[in-house]
């Protein structure tokens, strides 16, 4: 036997969405006035924001630091990967920070909490904190009194300026003590070392190396030529017909002699076997009175006299720079300005936040209107189901 089988085709559904029209639209106006009436029971909560300028990161220096920041080369941030900004959104959504909320503004008997874990949870979920779309951070309250959210807003700010005022007073704390010792250390190499570099001018009579050798050698040259000039004069008595013996030939070689005897004294310094005046010989004078370095030592003591200077002005040269790193550490330590820059503050706003009436209602009415339609519609679906079964049930006898 052949069996017909009837289908629900568009021309069915449209049908049947007729006949429920009055059912489709009084549920879902029904529902729009109910769901508008519940929301007139709600709460109003207000929503209060402040603003504030992204944080930057501080890159005050002084002296030598100051120069390598102004180095092109890329700062190496170990360990680290937020942005100030990032760290300021952290900070706010802190446990300790949202703690100190709560203490602040009674939060457990104001959210009715069991448990400061409850005033915390409920505490975030009324906050949002954000970077705006033009890059400002963005910090919203919600809560049922105006003025309230408005003081928790700002509040939230406050407590933003004042952690990071504690962690960098905590920070150039221990960067002026670790300093300090540095100093310590560094000022006690300075004075060993500008011992050193004194102990070795006592010793070589060395107090101003560039213009003692100046005058050794203008003093030498001197002598040379007065030596020459000496010898000129002997030269010319002796020609002259004057004897070996005659006066003043004696005279001119004790003079000579006398000068030959400084000049090696220039040339090589005080003999140690001699001691006071030599007959016929230069004058030797004290070591310890003798202002004329040796020609002959001159290059080796210049050359220590330039390591042992140097030392001292490397060693000052640090010991400067940790001196203005420890008055930038104090002043960093005794600093007292606001970390943040706030652009708006906030303000006990005037228009409510909650509950979005014409919200709830459309998507009240929005979703009665889904439920009545699938109830129409599984309603026609239904009877077709019922009505082919007791069409094939029926037709089971003929077949038999």
């Amino acid at each position: 036997m052949n069996t017909q089988k009837k289908e629900i085709d568009i021309i069915d559904l449209l049908t049947a969405l007729h006949a429920g029209r009055w059912l489709i639209i009084g549920g879902t106006l029904a529902i729009c006035v109910l769901a508008g009436g519940l929301s007139f029971l709600l709460p109003k909560e207000y929503e209060a924001t402040v603003q504030i300028l992204p944080p930057q990161e501080k890159k005050q220096s002084f002296g030598f630091s100051s120069m390598l920041a102004s180095l092109p080369i890329p700062a190496l941030r170990l360990g680290e990967r937020g942005t100030p900004s990032d760290i300021s959104l952290a900070t706010i959504g802190s446990v300790t920070t949202r703690r100190r909320m709560v203490e602040k503004f009674g939060l457990m008997q104001r959210y009715e909490a069991r448990t400061l874990t409850d005033a915390i949870e409920t505490l975030a979920d009324n906050t949002t904190a954000a970077m705006t779309e033009e890059g400002m951070l963005a910090v919203s309250v919600l809560d049922e009194d105006p003025q309230m959210a408005a003081d928790m807003a700002n509040y939230y700010i406050a407590l933003l300026d004042s952690t990071n005022k504690r962690f960098s007073h905590k920070t150039a704390s221990d960067r002026l003590d670790f300093i300090r010792g540095l100093l310590q250390e560094e000022d006690k190499k300075l004075e060993d070392k500008m011992k050193l570099l004194e102990q070795f001018q006592s010793e070589h009579n060395a107090i101003s190396i560039a213009d003692q050798s100046r005058a050794v050698i203008l003093t030498a040259t001197s002598m040379q030529t007065a030596v020459m000039e000496l010898g000129i004069e002997r030269q010319r008595l002796i020609q002259s017909g004057l004897g070996p013996n005659h006066d003043k030939v004696k005279q001119l070689e004790r003079e000579i002699d006398l000068r030959l005897g400084t000049l090696a004294f220039l040339r090589d310094g005080p003999s140690p076997t001699d001691n006071g005046l030599r007959p016929n010989k230069a004058l030797r004078l004290q070591l310890d009175e003798n202002l004329f370095l040796p020609l002959k030592q001159i290059p080796s003591v210049a050359q220590e006299y330039a390591d042992l200077e140097k030392d001292v002005l490397v060693q000052t040269s640090l010991l400067l720079v940790l001196l203005q790193q420890e008055a930038q550490a104090l002043i960093e330590a005794k600093d007292a300005t606001s970390t943040v820059q706030i652009l708006d503050p906030a303000t006990p706003p005037e228009i409510k936040a909650k509950p979005q009436r014409m919200l709830i209602v459309f998507l009240a009415g929005l979703l009665s209107l889904i439920a009545s339609v699938s109830y129409v519609l599984g309603a026609v679906y239904m009877r077709g189901l019922q009505q082919r079964w007791r069409e094939r049930r029926e037709a089971t006898p003929e077949v038999l």
